[in-house]
């Protein structure tokens, strides 16, 4: 396989689904805090009643933003995972057609293959040529591609991380 194309879709989408099982979780806990807290309201008043109502309140809507926010990164890199899983098979298609045709696929370029192709025949040079360059664009299409769509979810993973600390640094204030 060349180096045309980097990743590993499993380990994308496993993490994926890691985040997308934590951001239930969060979920969960807390609507068991929110849940906890409308119980204590019917019995405890006051003004550190109001106090802990606001911190509740606080972390309720600090839990339910970073669970949503982990959920949507979670789909991203599931998604991402079914991009690269695709993109790999597509190189590898490429690859198969390339070395039918006495090519192959180094870093990212189609090139001749090494060794002896035969008499000088100008018109299989030129068919191999136009071939070779089919080729090449078609992999420089999916390595474009791919870059776009990770260019995309470094942006959104990054966002991400921005809000998350956000979050984090409200409930420690």
């Amino acid at each position: 396989m060349s180096v045309a194309v980097h990743g590993d879709p499993a380990s994308c989408s496993q993490v994926g689904g890691s985040l997308r099982r934590l951001a239930s979780q969060l979920r969960a806990a807390g609507s068991r805090v929110q849940d906890t807290q409308a119980e204590l309201v019917d019995e405890w008043s006051g003004r550190v009643s109001r106090t802990v109502g606001r911190g509740t309140t606080t972390v309720v809507e600090a839990t339910t933003a970073a669970a949503a926010e982990l959920d949507r990164t979670g789909a991203l890199l599931q998604d991402h995972a079914t991009d690269l899983a695709e993109s790999l098979q597509e190189v590898r298609a490429l690859e198969e057609r390339a070395h039918a045709a006495g090519l192959s696929v180094h870093d990212g370029r189609v090139i001749p293959r090494w060794g002896v192709s035969g008499l000088a025949d100008h018109d299989a040079l030129a068919a191999r040529e136009a071939r070779r360059s089919e080729l090449q664009s078609e992999l420089d299409r999916v390595v474009l591609q791919l870059g776009r769509r990770r260019t995309r979810l470094t942006a959104a993973l990054e966002a991400a991380t921005a809000l998350l600390a956000d979050h984090s640094s409200l409930l420690r204030g």
